[in-house]
C-alpha cells in the first residue's frame, strides 16, 4: 500500500463501521444493555480485527476472542444493527490461544491479535482474503497462495509514533508516551511495545527524558498555546540509523531550543526534524517538516538499492516486508529484454528503482513532491538510469497519457480505498498492458479492482497475501493479472475450473453488512 500524500498516523488502524450508539437495544423481545455480561460462542473473525459472535441473532464484535471459543464478554456499546463487547473470561479456550507478550494488550489499540498463536494468525488472514474475494468474485478462480509470514513477528515496526500526554498540569515534566485505546480517542500510557523496533523505541524514551527535563509544553485541544503533540522515530531496517521527528503545533516553542543537538547525541540518531501540525486535535502529521540537524534523509537498503527517504515520505514500516513485496513484483516481470513498466502510486520508487537497475524502462507516477524528490536523489546516489519520475496525481496522469504510449506492465500500489473505477478502466481498456500487478493493503478494495479488471479482459494468475503487521488483521496482497487472449476469453465464459482450492468460507447469499468479510471457525479440509 502507498497512502495518499496525507500522512497516516497508524497504518494498522482502519476506520470502523458506525452505528448510532445507545444504552440498550431490543432483540427478539430481549433487552441487551451496555455493561451487561453475556455468554458467547465466537464463530468468526473480521477484517477490522475483532472476533464475531451473535446473541439471539444480534451481531457483536468481540475484542479478545478466537473462533471456536466460549467466552464471557461485557457489552461495551450497542447500536441498532450491531454492538461491541470485550472478553472478560474465557470459559472454553482455543488450542491456539497464547499469553500476550505486551502488558498493555487489551487496552492499547495497536495490536488486537497478540492472544492468537502466530501461525494461526496467518491462517485467519489467508481465510479473510479468501472470504472477501469469494464474496465479490463468486464465479472467478482464485489462485490464492499460502500467506507469507515474518520469521520473527516481534520488533518489526520501524516507524514508531507516540502521542505525548501530560496527565498533570500541561508540562512535559509529567510527560507520558501513549497510544490510542481500541475504538477510542482516549490514550493509554505505554511503558513497552514489543512490536516496535527495540532501537527506535529506546530512542523515543531517551527523547522523552530530555523533554521532561526541559519542561516542554504539551499541546492541548482546549488551549491555543503552542505545544508538543507527538514523537515519531523512524529506524532503518538494519537498525543502525534513526531519525527523530517532533510534531508540534508551532515552531516557536522556546523550551525546544537545543533539542536537535541533544538528540544527535543519542546513539543511532542521525537526523532530527520538526513537523508543524497546527491542529491540536489531528492525529495526522502536518504538511510542513523542517530539517533541524544531522542528515536530511534516512538510508534504507532494499533489493540492492540504497534508498534516501525523507521523514515525512512514505516507506514500508518493515524493511524485511518491503523486500518481500519487491521480490514478488520482480518475480512477475520477465527478465528477458527491457520491459516498459508504468508504476502508479510509486512513492519513493520501492519497485521502480530496482526494476530500472535491472535494465527495465520505468515511468514512476507519484503525487507527493517529497517522495518524488527522494526517488530522484536515490537514482542519483545509486547512479541508476532508466527510471523517469512524474509528479502528478495518478488520475491526472491517466487523463493525459497518449494512447500511443504502450506499457507491457502496469504496477498499481494504490491507497487503502483502491483506485477510482474509471482509472482502472483506463488502464485495462485504454493502455491494455500485457500484465497488471496490484499491490493492495485492503482486500475489500482489491476485490472491487479485480472485478473491474476481470470485466475488462484480464484473468487472475496469482494472489499472494503477505503479513506486514503481525498481531493485527492488516493484510497486504500482491496480485498478478494477465490480459486474456481471444481463446482464453471463450474458455472463461464457458465456466472453467475453480482455482485456489480450499473450502468456500463465505455464504453465497452473504450481504455487505456489519459482519461481512468474516471467516468461519472450520478450516478448509
Amino acid at each position: 500500500m502507498n497512502p495518499r500524500s496525507k500522512s497516516e498516523d497508524s497504518p494498522w488502524k482502519r476506520p470502523q463501521k458506525r452505528d448510532t450508539p445507545r444504552e440498550t437495544v431490543e432483540v427478539n423481545g430481549a433487552i441487551i444493555s451496555v455493561g451487561q455480561e453475556v455468554e458467547l460462542t465466537i464463530d468468526s473473525m473480521t477484517l477490522e480485527g475483532q472476533s464475531l459472535a451473535r446473541l439471539d441473532g444480534y451481531v457483536l464484535f468481540v475484542s479478545g476472542g478466537i473462533p471456536g471459543e466460549t467466552v464471557k464478554a461485557k457489552v461495551v456499546t450497542v447500536g441498532k444493527k450491531f454492538g461491541r463487547a470485550r472478553v472478560i473470561k474465557v470459559t472454553k479456550p482455543a488450542e491456539t490461544r497464547v499469553t500476550p507478550k505486551c502488558r498493555h494488550f487489551g487496552r492499547c489499540g495497536g495490536c488486537l491479535w497478540q492472544h492468537i498463536e502466530y501461525g494461526e494468525q496467518l491462517h485467519w488472514k489467508e481465510e479473510l482474503v479468501r472470504a472477501t474475494l469469494e464474496h465479490k468474485l463468486r464465479k472467478t478462480g482464485l489462485p490464492i497462495q499460502p500467506m507469507i509470514g515474518i520469521p520473527d513477528p516481534w520488533g518489526t515496526r520501524n516507524k514508531i509514533h507516540y502521542s505525548v500526554v501530560d496527565f498533570g498540569q500541561g508540562r512535559t515534566s509529567n510527560l507520558h508516551l501513549c497510544h490510542h485505546k481500541e475504538h477510542s480517542t482516549e490514550l493509554e500510557q505505554i511503558h513497552e511495545c514489543p512490536v516496535h523496533n527495540p532501537a527506535g523505541d529506546e530512542i523515543a524514551r531517551q527523547a522523552q527524558t530530555w523533554l521532561r527535563e526541559r519542561n516542554v509544553p504539551v499541546a492541548s485541544s482546549e488551549s491555543s498555546a503552542p505545544g508538543l503533540k507527538s514523537i515519531l522515530v523512524r529506524t532503518a531496517g538494519n537498525g543502525e540509523q534513526s531519525h527523530v521527528v517532533l510534531i508540534a503545533t508551532s515552531d516557536r516553542i522556546p523550551e525546544l531550543k537545543g533539542a536537535e543537538h541533544a538528540f544527535l547525541k543519542i546513539p543511532g540518531v542521525t537526523g532530527v526534524h520538526l513537523n508543524i501540525q497546527t491542529d491540536a486535535k489531528s492525529t495526522y502529521i502536518g504538511r510542513e517538516t523542517k530539517f533541524l540537524a544531522g542528515d536530511s534523509r534516512l538510508l534504507e537498503h532494499v533489493g540492492g538499492v540504497e534508498f534516501h527517504v525523507s521523514p515525512d515520505a512514505f516507506f514500508q514500516t518493515s524493511a524485511y516486508c518491503a523486500d518481500q513485496l519487491l521480490k514478488l513484483v520482480q518475480k512477475h516481470i520477465p527478465d528477458t529484454g527491457k520491459n516498459s513498466i508504468l508504476d502508479l502510486y510509486s512513492g519513493v520508487g520501492l519497485f521502480s528503482i530496482p526494476l530500472a537497475a535491472a535494465g527495465h524502462r520505468v515511468t514512476a507516477v507519484e503525487e507527493n513532491p517529497k517522495s518524488v524528490a527522494d526517488g530522484m536523489e536515490t537514482l542519483r546516489q545509486n547512479e541508476i538510469s532508466g527510471c523517469r519520475f512524474v509528479q502528478s496525481r495518478v488520475q491526472n496522469f491517466l487523463k493525459g497519457v497518449p494512447r500511443s504510449l504502450k506499457f507491457e506492465t502496469v504496477i498499481l500500489d494504490p491507497p487503502r480505498d483502491g483506485c477510482p473505477d474509471w482509472s482502472v478502466k483506463i488502464i485495462a481498456r485504454g493502455l491494455r498492458p500485457r500484465r497488471i500487478i496490484n499491490v493492495s493493503c485492503n482486500p475489500q478494495a482489491l476485490a472491487d479492482d479485480l472485478e473491474i479488471l476481470i470485466q475488462s479482459g484480464y484473468r487472475i494468475v496469482e494472489i499472494q497475501p503477505v503479513d506486514m503487521f503481525p498481531h493485527t488483521a492488516h493484510i497486504e496482497t500482491v496480485t498478478l493479472l494477465e490480459r486474456v487472449t481471444e481463446q482464453q476469453g471463450k474458455n472463461s465464459r464457458s465456466g472453467g475450473v475453480r482455482k485456489g482450492g480450499g473450502k468456500r468460507t463465505s455464504k453465497p447469499g452473504q450481504t455487505n453488512k456489519p459482519g461481512q468479510n468474516l471467516v468461519r471457525k472450520n478450516k478448509p479440509q
